[in-house]
């Protein structure tokens, strides 16, 4: 077989130009079959999200062809102001690249589940367009089996723990010590900086979405009010720290530089940011989760995707005796 792909996504281009590769699902449909009219693709799969936009191809054996040419190609899109930023995978790498992707490890949000229906929804759709041959086919089948038993076997962690220790110690460090903290998000990670900050003798206030009132536990010594109200209570803060899911600001500048008296010191948790870089424009310190912990959280990872690649090289393997099997099927 002579697997390859080619992708751009967050990690390495902005929104921006990561809208260039924003296909619809009928412009989708288009550049498969644009894909497929080439004389040595035999199939094509197109995994195209917020995040990223990939593109994986089946070609004969011994076909040298480059997947992000042929992408920009079927798109009618220059590709040269992109290239360097473009990842190029073959082989047993591309394979790799799609299990530790569909089992959330590429996410901006580590251990997202989302993406492994997008992956899914992506040899769907080529499937749909009669695109996918017999090895996308298997290799997309084997990267989620794989995934759905990383995420049953694995437990996908942001070094809770450490994250909370780190925030204690960036708010003990601060001068004049805060005394006062707002935690903004109730999750896990939120309610476990709250605990930690009450045991260590702050004064915690907590944001409850009004929906979720009675249905979270708040940790005790914890003030919890609705999150509608966080500008409002800002001045009785001497610092905040934000820990959501959410995908907007939680701390949008043009509110927070309107509190007439503001914290001074902002801790952001989360992935994407939760606090507008420009409410630290006045006077506020801005510490976000790579400058306070991002090496614990990185060795935590680590661990985590050594027992994940195990798991992948199992998958991998299985993927490789289905082959040799078709090969010699083919030859009989």
């Amino acid at each position: 077989m002579n697997l390859s792909m080619a992708g751009i996504d967050h990690s390495t281009a902005d929104l921006d130009t990561r809208q260039h590769f924003g296909f619809s699902k009928s412009r989708q449909q288009q550049i498969l079959h644009g894909l497929l009219a080439h004389p040595q693709v035999l199939g094509a799969a197109l995994l195209a999200t917020c995040n990223r936009t990939e593109l994986y191809l089946s070609c004969e054996e011994g076909a040298e062809l480059d997947p992000f040419d042929l992408l920009c190609q079927a798109a009618q899109m220059k590709g040269a102001p992109f290239r360097s930023m473009v990842r190029v995978r073959r082989g047993r790498d591309c394979f790799y690249h799609l299990c530790r992707l569909s089992c959330g490890a590429l996410s901006q949000i580590w251990g997202e589940d989302q993406i492994i229906t997008q992956v899914k929804n992506a040899i769907a759709l080529a499937r749909q367009e009669h695109c996918a041959d017999s090895v996308l086919e298997v290799c997309f089948r084997y990267a989620v089996t794989a995934a759905k038993r990383i995420k049953t076997e694995i437990r996908f962690t942001r070094s809770n723990a450490s994250v909370a220790t780190k925030t204690q110690e960036a708010l003990e460090r601060f001068v004049p010590r805060p005394q006062r903290v707002l935690v903004i998000g109730n999750g896990e990670v939120g309610r476990l900086v709250a605990s930690t900050l009450v045991q260590a003798g702050f004064s915690v206030g907590m944001t409850l979405r009004q929906y979720k009132y009675g249905q979270v536990p708040v940790p005790t010594g914890v003030d919890a009010f609705e999150y509608g109200q966080r500008y409002q209570r800002l001045p009785y803060f001497d610092a905040v720290v934000s820990a959501t899911a959410s995908p907007h600001f939680t701390l949008e500048a043009p509110a927070f530089l309107a509190v007439p008296q503001r914290p001074r010191l902002l801790i952001d948790l989360a992935v994407p940011r939760d606090i507008d870089p420009r409410c630290a424009a006045e006077g506020a310190q801005l510490l976000d989760i790579d400058t306070l912990s991002g090496s614990a959280i990185q060795e935590d990872h680590a661990q985590v995707m050594e027992q994940a690649d195990a798991i992948i090289e199992k998958y991998r393997q299985d993927f490789l005796k289905w082959e040799r099997y078709r090969q010699a099927a083919s030859a009989s």
